[in-house]
């Protein structure tokens, strides 16, 4: 039954690279449901999951000549999957991130927004707070207050290379922090990316 299965979906992919609009719906009927749960775990907000569904299987349709037969096809729906969380995640990040430094002074009025203003701030400054002295120094003046390199490399008497390598160890640090607290944050940031889509 299984290898049954397995040859019908290579079918439906070949069909699929060719433009078969009947194989595309049904790779979709077969795969929407699971995949729409996984997104839901992924992003905590029924909305946003059915945004990056529809999302995951545009992009299928776009890239259907590239599509491996003789790899997993779940496999690579679950990867996109991942990424387009993680990059709605980052959006969000970035888009509270500049919020915050474009309207230090604003007032909340509305009591969730500032738990979720403070909340997130925190989890910011624990991320930041595991970078080093240097690479917290140039990654605020880089990422947060928009700083170009020159300007950098003139302010702290520091080349462009070391700028980057600063940049690209904070990032990788950032990274790993904020996805170790991905559901926590997606759960604060859920009006964020709703606001984004």
């Amino acid at each position: 039954m299984v290898e049954k299965n397995v040859i019908d979906e290579k079918e439906l992919l070949l069909r699929l690279q060719q433009g078969d609009r009947m194989a595309f719906e049904k790779i979709y009927h077969i795969y929407a449901p699971r995949l729409a749960v996984k997104l839901s775990q992924l992003v905590k907000s029924e909305e946003i999951s059915q945004d990056l569904l529809q999302d995951i299987f545009m992009k299928i349709w776009q890239m259907r000549r590239e599509v491996d037969v003789e790899r997993s096809f779940g496999a690579l729906l679950y990867t996109m999957a991942a990424n387009l969380s993680n990059n709605a995640f980052r959006t969000a990040v970035r888009e509270q991130n500049r919020r915050m430094y474009a309207y230090p002074q604003q007032s909340y009025t509305h009591i969730e927004e500032n738990i979720q203003y403070e909340e997130t701030n925190k989890l910011l400054e624990e991320a930041l707070s595991t970078l080093s002295d240097r690479q917290r120094e140039v990654y605020i003046l880089h990422k947060l207050e928009g700083k170009s390199y020159k300007e950098i490399a003139d302010l702290l008497q520091i080349s462009h290379s070391a700028i980057n390598q600063h940049l690209q160890l904070a990032n990788k640090y950032i990274r790993a922090f904020m996805q170790s607290r991905l559901p926590h944050l997606l759960m604060l940031l859920a009006p964020v990316l709703v606001d984004n889509y």
